[in-house]
């Protein structure tokens, strides 16, 4: 999907459609509010230890 798209208008010409609408939109804030995302933590990994790796697994 392309990253314009966020910038068209939408038409909800339906009362119940837009309160539906609405709704989504609240539950997605709320969701997004209780639950932030979880930091990783991750390291540079070399090539040797790839080599490693995957010498490890072809025995």
């Amino acid at each position: 999907m392309a990253t314009e798209s966020i910038f068209h208008n939408i038409v909800i010409d339906d009362p119940k459609k837009a309160e539906i609408f609405i709704t989504a939109l609240e539950q997605a804030a709320e969701t997004a509010e209780n639950h932030p995302l979880c930091r990783v933590a991750s390291e540079d990994v070399k090539g040797e230890d790839i080599k490693k790796l995957l010498g490890a697994l072809t025995k």
